[in-house]
């Protein structure tokens, strides 16, 4: 059974909030997904096998929506969202990226086995965490996301190798049997959400269902124990809740128009 108490998050690297919003509040989710969508490029340049590469248009690198538009950036800082953060994180809280994966019925793309901080070199710390919110219903035959507990512990910096393989990333790390045989899968009902520990292995399968699986990863860091260099980071760094010892940050707390 998937982790639903916070007070574990600490040991197992994740957590599920069933219901975080409302089927009112999803429905205006997908139709900004659908904006977004019906723009998708024919090209686009990505970061896959190590490297920048351009690549065709697929939906599931709709990156950094969020400076963009004030729709994606209100939901990063929508209070239910970072009641979940807090949770796990504390009260002094950055949004530091974000990114919508989704993947097409029949024709979406697997994520092999991964970390996520191992990405970001500009972020300095290990006190980061992952929101993964359903857009759509997740389950195992449409590829939902699963993790593999506690592979967080010690925060090891895995390896990266190519996965040789058509998925998101172009690279993995090599997990062994056993550790897969550990793996999660968490099935979510649209508008729950997961959060998971930038170093916890997780990946998903391909969707060759009849049904999309749209997701809104959401990453955050705790503000007082992790530094973001701003002149390195390839989007802006907000303040979204608490307080921050930094003052490069964007202040976006409660209150502030975006």
């Amino acid at each position: 059974m998937p982790n639903i108490n916070p007070e574990s998050y600490a040991e197992e690297g994740y957590c599920l909030f069933n219901d975080v919003l409302s089927q009112g509040e999803i429905a205006s989710v997908r139709i900004e997904l659908d904006k977004l969508l019906d723009d998708l490029p024919e090209r686009q340049v990505v970061y896959k096998d190590g490297e920048d590469r351009e690549v065709d248009g697929r939906p599931e690198y709709l990156t950094e929506p969020h400076p963009k538009n004030p729709f994606w950036l209100e939901l990063c800082r929508h209070p239910s969202v970072l009641d979940a953060v807090e949770s796990v994180l504390g009260p002094d809280i950055l949004l530091i990226m974000s990114h919508l994966i989704v993947k097409r019925a029949g024709d979406g793309l697997p994520v092999a086995w991964h970390q996520d901080n191992t990405y970001w070199h500009s972020v300095e710390g290990t006190d980061v965490t992952t929101v993964w919110l359903a857009i759509d219903d997740t389950d195992c035959d449409n590829g939902c996301m699963q993790v593999i507990p506690c592979t967080h512990e010690g925060y090891p910096e895995m390896e990266k190798i190519s996965s040789g393989e058509d998925d998101l990333l172009g690279l993995k790390v090599e997990v062994s049997p056993e550790m897969e045989e550990g793996a999660v899968c968490l099935e979510m009902k649209a508008g729950s959400l997961s959060v998971h520990d930038s170093f916890v292995l997780h990946g998903s399968e391909a969707n060759t269902s009849g049904c999309r699986r749209a997701a809104y990863t959401m990453r955050y860091a705790n503000a007082r124990t992790v530094r973001v260099n701003t002149a390195e980071h390839w989007v802006p760094v907000y303040l979204v809740r608490g307080e921050a010892g930094e003052t490069d940050y964007i202040d976006i707390r409660p209150g502030r128009k975006l």
